[in-house]
């Protein structure tokens, strides 16, 4: 069923737009951490880079980047295949977690932070991890 412009005019504008992909980067992680996001805010317009790294949900992804004499490990988490939201993002929190437990070889993981979430349309969670030192 095809819709006249003037009724999608006056529809559009009121229905959620999805937020813009964020980039993983360590110069935004200060203002990331700033305005922290939660997880009913996962849908985005497109996937961001960070969730295109992983591929299973097993996979370990992780990488570092310096910056301004500190050091930022990003890691990301995946779970594909729970419906029930809460456990979803837990899940995937904890999956990130484990992949920056996995990029700094049995470091604590104190002050590790959530800085993004996706939700794609499968159902399939993704979450960003940092951890600065």
């Amino acid at each position: 069923m095809r819709l006249p412009i003037a009724v999608l005019a006056a529809v559009l504008p009121f229905a959620p737009a999805p937020a813009r992909a964020w980039e993983a980067k360590a110069a935004k992680v200060a203002e990331r951490l700033s305005r922290p996001r939660t997880p009913a805010a996962a849908r985005q317009r497109r996937k961001p880079g960070w969730a295109r790294k992983i591929k299973a949900p097993e996979d370990k992804v992780f990488w570092t980047e310096a910056r301004g004499g500190k050091t930022f490990v990003f890691g990301v988490g995946l779970v594909r295949g729970v419906d029930n939201p809460g456990l979803r993002a837990n899940a995937a929190a904890d999956r990130a977690r484990a992949s920056l437990l996995e990029g700094k070889e049995g470091a604590l993981l104190e002050g590790s932070e959530i800085l993004d979430w996706y939700l794609d349309r499968r159902g399939d969670m993704y979450a960003l991890a940092v951890l600065v030192r």
